[in-house]
């Protein structure tokens, strides 16, 4: 779930932080610099894919054991 929030911070965060800079000073006759906007976004996405690609806590060794039901109880899926 983090890795969702963290990657969506990434893609949004230059959007939302020029939508507060320019509602706070009310610039309204500026143009929005969607170029500028969208490397920006494009930059933070890299370097947080790079992020989550090195801090993985699992080893390539590690096996997946889906959800799965037994007795009529769902079990979680586990990392072995």
């Amino acid at each position: 779930m983090i890795k969702k929030i963290i990657l969506l911070l990434a893609i949004l965060a230059p959007f939302g932080l020029y939508f507060l800079y320019s509602w706070l000073l009310k610039l309204e006759k500026k143009r929005i610099p969607i170029v500028k906007l969208s490397v920006a976004s494009v930059i933070l996405l890299i370097i947080a894919l790079g992020f989550l690609r090195f801090y993985g806590d699992f080893s390539p060794d590690t096996k997946y054991s889906p959800a799965k039901y037994e007795d009529g109880e769902l079990k979680p899926a586990e990392n072995k």
